[in-house]
């Protein structure tokens, strides 16, 4: 899975003009992480058209950062979520993006960028959900 990161200055309508940009090019939004840092706006989505998206973005002047990504399911009790980053540390990975993408009862799926990402998917591959090779 890959996932696409705009970090920008944040303002009244960002996500909105965002989502017209890849609306208007009919690219559909699977996924979408807003954020606003101080007077930053971090923006991170999955999409079903990543190449034609990130020419979009681009062409907007957004400036669109790639990440390969894996989805893991991680159990929904506390501790889970240490004891995978911890898995990762341990392994001398170091975890760029970590976000909850959807819970399923007594699990999660999370999107993890970690780097080496092909070295991830190893250590966790019990508990992929999804395997996208890098492109």
């Amino acid at each position: 899975m890959k996932q696409i990161t705009i970090i920008t200055k944040d303002y009244h309508g960002l996500t909105a003009d965002l989502a017209s940009a890849l609306a208007g090019n009919e690219i559909n939004i699977e996924t979408l992480d807003a954020k606003k840092i101080d007077d930053i706006g971090v923006i991170t989505l999955v999409v079903d058209q990543y190449q034609r998206a990130l020419h979009v973005l681009n062409d907007a002047g957004w400036n669109p950062i790639e990440e390969d990504t894996m989805l893991v399911r991680v159990a929904d009790e506390p501790g889970a979520i240490a004891h995978l980053a911890q898995r990762l540390r341990d392994a001398d990975l170091h975890i760029r993006s970590m976000r909850v993408v959807q819970h399923h009862g007594d699990w999660g799926a999370f999107a993890v960028s970690a780097d080496p990402i092909d070295k991830a998917r190893d250590l966790v591959r019990d508990e992929l959900l999804s395997i996208a090779p890098a492109v």
